[in-house]
């Protein structure tokens, strides 16, 4: 093996000198060889499945501590290339070197610190190929549409059982459920449970102007009382349509039992991302469904959302309907071999659970389940004194001992499916990139330039960033007033200073010390991107302004553009490039810097 090493380096010193020089044969497989250890070590991260019980597991790169320990390691790997690089230094002796070598060389530097700092995503990697292979889309979707089904029997809150909560059939998805005590007229029909009131009304809309809302829409600070206080709003391109409350609706004919029955449930118990409700429905179905929307427990959610409820109440309550218990067991039975393959914590058994929830009678809730194991300290422990209401003395009468951690289900089935969509190398491209490149510009400038003017660079840069906030500070306070005409002279200020900068090693070589020459090639080689940013943020800041100008840019609602919104984050790599073609035609001015004489 001594002897193959050797054989390598003499093959890459007479044919490659650069790779040679570079290491960079023997760091690509160093990191390689790492690379795949931290794919194994990702990839057996997850096995066991208590772990997904967490909320965001998708970053346990950070949360189990991995994180540091590559730190560590790309810190020794670097630490050891660096040695063994510094040992040789053909530009510092003066050896005939080429424009193109001296871009190799910092390319080679590129390709290495980037290598050797992303085990992050060797790691991510390996964490999803684990999930893709252990659960796949088919089994998984499965799972939650079980989950789904099975939902409608946690019998966790009472209200999630109120016949608020009804989408179906139709009549209940079209009418606006009123709970709100001081907003029902007792004069009309309504029904009570357990001291709560229920007062369905019909829905109407109205369509009005989006520049015109305040004068129709009230808000809680509004005193006019002509002013429409709409159940729910939604907005269109110009205009926003107002759901009303129009006339009282008595439901009585329409329901069995006013108590909390598993006919009123409608919520899905998780929405996958790779639902396709929508996209399954027929376009007659869809139109059946009318759009306005039960908003007394759903303020915030959107049409589909709401559609989505009719059908999982429809869907409950087919069920229901068929009043199987057989059926019933084989479904909870389904539903806990999942949760026990999760190792989710609960202390059930499909026929326990089947008789808690079997009630034929209107499928009323009789019982409740906790979501966690009791404990002293629940707020209907022995000796705790409360003056509860109705409404919660009903569920303080009814809770089991018996409990099922959904909590934690549902953590698994966001965490699968998070980290199947995650893409670990798109998230980290531009900050791997520019790490690499800041890095390897620091090396180059020691390389080539050697210490001094490297530090005396960074003190340059250091001794500007003082003279730029005295500079904002004293026009702030005692020149201009006008926050905008300040930030354009200090915009201005850099934008000269640094265009100063670039051209003295270019074309003033000859006019200045060696050493303040030296410092403008560091700051230069670190600074071009940072340039680059400078240039297209003075064009979009005047865009910006030139936008706000516009006579009619309040009344309009006019969206200003600038030149960051063409490429957005896209500019990194537009930036990236262009620091990079800039450093192979800058090789020859760091060149024609060495040959400069001292003194």
């Amino acid at each position: 093996m001594k002897k193959l090493i050797y054989n390598i380096n003499q093959y890459l010193l007479e044919r490659y000198p650069t790779i040679w020089n570079t290491r960079l044969v023997w760091m690509l497989l160093s990191a390689l060889l790492l690379h795949l250890l931290f794919f194994v070590f990702g990839f057996f991260t997850l096995t066991n499945p208590e772990i997904l019980h967490d909320y965001n597991i998708k970053d346990i790169f950070f949360k189990n501590g991995t994180v540091y320990f590559t730190i560590m390691v790309s810190v020794l790997l670097l630490v050891v290339w660096l040695i063994y690089m510094f040992k040789n230094n053909g530009f510092k002796n003066f050896y005939p070197t080429s424009n193109l070598k001296l871009f190799g060389q910092f390319l080679s530097y590129i390709v290495i610190i980037y290598s050797c700092s992303t085990f992050f995503l060797s790691y991510n990697y390996g964490v999803k190929s684990y999930i893709a292979f252990k659960y796949p889309d088919v089994q998984v979707s499965k799972e939650i549409e079980i989950a789904n089904d099975m939902a409608m029997f946690f019998s966790e809150n009472v209200s999630d059982y109120t016949i608020d909560r009804r989408n179906y059939p139709k009549l209940f998805y079209d009418l606006y459920c009123e709970t709100t005590e001081e907003f029902i007229d007792h004069s009309l029909s309504y029904e009570e449970f357990a001291g709560e009131k229920y007062q369905f009304y019909s829905i109407k809309t109205k369509e009005i102007p989006t520049k015109d809302q305040h004068r129709y829409i009230s808000n809680e600070y509004s005193e006019d009382t002509t002013l429409l206080s709409p159940v729910y709003t939604k907005e269109l391109d110009s205009t926003i349509i107002l759901y009303l409350k129009d006339t009282v609706v008595n439901i009585k004919p329409f329901i069995k039992t006013i108590k909390p029955s598993f006919y009123n449930a409608s919520t899905s118990f998780y929405i996958s991302r790779n639902d396709t409700l929508f996209n399954t429905l027929e376009a007659n179905q869809y139109n059946k469904i009318s759009h306005s929307v039960n908003l007394d427990y759903n303020r915030y959610d959107n049409e589909k959302t709401s559609i989505r409820q009719f059908y999982r109440n429809k869907r409950n309550a087919e069920l229901l309907d068929r009043s199987n218990k057989k059926e019933i067991n084989t479904l909870i039975d389904d539903f806990l071999k999942i949760s026990d393959a999760y190792k989710i914590p609960h202390n059930l058994t499909a026929k326990k659970w089947t008789d808690l929830v079997y009630q034929p009678n209107n499928f009323e809730v009789k019982h409740f389940i906790r979501t966690g194991p009791k404990d002293n300290f629940t707020f209907d422990s022995e000796g705790y004194t409360y003056e509860r209401t109705k409404f919660e003395q009903f569920y303080v009468d009814r809770v089991t001992n018996h409990f099922y951690s959904n909590a934690s289900l549902k953590n698994v089935f966001d965490n699968i499916e998070d980290i199947k969509a995650s893409t670990p190398f798109a998230d980290s491209i531009h900050f791997f990139m520019w790490f690499a490149f800041f890095f390897t510009s620091i090396i180059l400038m020691f390389r080539t330039t050697g210490i001094k003017p490297l530090l005396f660079a960074v003190i340059t840069v250091g001794v500007i960033g003082l003279a730029v906030a005295l500079l904002g500070t004293t026009l702030s306070y005692l020149i201009v007033p006008n926050d905008d005409i300040t930030s354009y002279v200090i915009l201005y200020f850099l934008l000269i200073l640094a265009t100063l900068i670039l051209l003295i090693p270019i074309t003033f070589s000859d006019r200045f010390h060696k050493l303040i020459i030296g410092i403008c090639v560091n700051i230069s080689i670190i600074g071009f991107p940072l340039y680059l940013l400078l240039i297209t943020g003075i064009i979009s800041t005047h865009q910006e302004d030139a936008c706000r100008a516009r006579e009619d840019y309040y009344t309009s609602g006019y969206q200003c553009h600038t030149i960051f919104d063409w490429l957005e984050v896209n500019w990194s790599f537009f930036y990236f490039v262009a620091a990079i073609v800039f450093l192979l035609f800058y090789a020859r001015i760091i060149k024609k810097w060495k040959a400069l004489p001292e003194g």
